[in-house]
């Protein structure tokens, strides 16, 4: 697309009370909000209001650390809360997360396709790898390596696109003169034998108007480049600094050059806001956050994810470099781990880097709505992001000031739309329509 023809894209992260670790307990904020379909609601009805590409939906099956003074971020399972949103909201996305280490893809492609058609093309799969302890011992497993998670997760997305595509809508004919209800020579069912997967068939009914649910990975390891590059519609990605930024995506763009792409994915990295009418408001709308922050727990939340003892870290110091693992040996988030790295190692104590990467490990941004407004524009145009997955600090107040203050702004400069042009997500993220995935499917006879 032209540079004068983008258009910058906006979706929200229904990050339980907000992308602040303590917004559960911020005034206002229902406390419970980790396993409340209300709130979930009034969330994506905010969204919609502010003309939102889509929300957004993380997961973790596991309860990952001590909830006793820390709830858990989403408890629901994502497809549920978002078939609940999508009867109550008429145009915002739907983008879940699913991990590919702990499903089949059979279940998973018919949980995602059914979504997409209950709302008439809204849906996104979020694809992750997953490797946490708690997730492993919740499914009873044992822990895999980054290329095991990466090479089983590339076969199971083939078979999922395989599966989306394996019945076109226009094969239905449903005509009740002749008694003619399917052409079955126009399905594409997916064929056994594929590298980690033996499925067979046809998914259970078709699609959607936009043809299948877009494809999201979340992952900065150059295993999760390519897998993206290869197959994704949109990235979630983690980027603490514009060089980085620009690096990472001209990265992504080439690869998706290399491996054949007719588009390369929506970078749209993760990005927590703390608004104020006056800078010095924002920062102490955040500073006042942090304060509700348990240290103690937060500590051994970073502690885990750079995979450091959390008995080697002290609040007021500085992380040791020595004890910082290489980004090869990490089982965790690498996009996450470069930010913290990229932190300790310009020398910030363990407290002021919790401070910054709330929302886990994402860009944090305070100031008034002009200063937010021009720092989004200013990544766009240097073409560094396609728009970012908005994280707002506490969701309660946090996503109406940035629906209310900041859209407004976007909208002014031309970056932002001033309405819903289309009625599927990928219509609201430019996407062309879906090519079926020849490799995996065939006719029958």
């Amino acid at each position: 697309m032209p540079a004068n023809e983008r258009q910058l894209h906006l979706g929200v992260n229904l990050h339980g009370a907000g992308g602040h670790s303590a917004a559960w307990r911020w005034p206002g904020t229902n406390p419970n909000a980790f396993q409340d379909i209300g709130h979930y609601v009034q969330g994506a009805r905010v969204a919609e209001r502010g003309l939102l590409d889509a929300v957004f939906l993380a997961d973790r099956p596991a309860i990952p650390w001590d909830i006793t003074r820390q709830p858990p971020t989403n408890g629901l399972e994502p497809t549920l809360v978002l078939t609940v949103i999508a009867r109550e909201t008429s145009h915002i996305g739907l983008i879940g997360t699913a991990s590919t280490t702990y499903n089949e893809p059979f279940n998973l492609a018919r949980r995602f396709q059914s979504l997409d058609v209950i709302s008439q093309g809204r849906a996104a799969w979020n694809a992750v790898t997953t490797s946490d302890a708690a997730t492993v011992a919740s499914f009873g497993g044992a822990e895999q390596g980054r290329a095991q998670r990466y090479a089983r997760a590339e076969s199971f997305v083939d078979v999922v696109l395989g599966l989306w595509d394996s019945w076109p809508r226009e094969a239905v004919i449903a005509d009740p003169v002749s008694g003619l209800f399917c052409d079955t020579e126009r399905l594409r069912p997916v064929q056994a034998g594929r590298e980690h997967f033996n499925v067979t068939g046809v998914l259970t009914h078709p699609g959607s108007p936009q043809g299948r649910p877009v494809l999201v990975q979340a992952g900065g390891s150059d295993e999760g480049l390519r897998l993206a590059a290869r197959n994704a519609d949109a990235v979630f990605s983690a980027a603490g600094d514009l060089d980085t930024a620009l690096r990472e995506a001209r990265r992504l763009r080439s690869l998706a050059r290399e491996l054949g792409r007719e588009y390369a994915p929506r970078i749209l990295p993760g990005l927590v806001t703390f608004i104020g009418g006056t800078e010095a408001e924002a920062l102490a709308r955040k500073a006042r956050l942090d304060e509700l922050l348990d240290p103690d727990n937060a500590l051994r939340a970073l502690a885990g994810r750079i995979q450091v003892p959390a008995s080697k870290l002290t609040l007021d110091a500085p992380i040791p470099l020595h004890l910082l693992p290489p980004f090869e040996s990490l089982t965790s988030s690498i996009g996450h781990h470069r930010t913290i790295d990229r932190l300790a190692r310009a020398g910030l104590t363990v407290r002021q880097i919790l401070a910054s990467v709330q929302g886990g490990g994402h860009r944090v941004l305070a100031g008034t709505p002009e200063q937010i407004a021009a720092d989004i524009a200013a990544w766009f145009e240097a073409g560094a992001v396609d728009g970012f997955n908005l994280m707002p600090d506490a969701l309660a107040d946090g996503l109406p000031a940035f629906v209310d203050h900041v859209v407004p702004l976007l909208q002014r400069q031309g970056l932002f739309r001033t309405e819903y042009r289309s009625d599927t997500l990928r219509g609201h993220l430019g996407l062309p329509q879906p090519h079926p995935a020849p490799e995996l499917a065939d006719t029958l006879g």
